[in-house]
């Protein structure tokens, strides 16, 4: 059995903070917004996973008014996903 999953996620560029994407820190002047570090490549990869094993969505399982994911390492939420 073969299963897909698909996973997006989308974060205002803002200034004061790091922009990660991927776990990697880019130079530039704003930083995505977000309860963790805002890294949407990464959020996007285990949104996927958690689809293709039919485990819901990653607000489920790390959920933005959640005070211990906080600035997360979003490489990190992967390990734990």
């Amino acid at each position: 059995m073969n299963r897909i999953g698909i996973g997006y996620d989308l974060h205002r560029l803002v200034t004061g903070r790091a922009l990660v994407l991927g776990g990697v820190r880019v130079p530039y002047e704003k930083g995505l917004a977000g309860h963790s570090d805002g890294d949407v490549l990464v959020h996007a990869v285990i949104d996927a996973l958690l689809g293709a094993a039919a485990l819901g969505n990653i607000g489920q399982f790390f959920p933005d008014d959640d005070p211990q994911y906080a600035g997360a390492d979003s490489l990190g939420l992967l390990r734990e996903a």
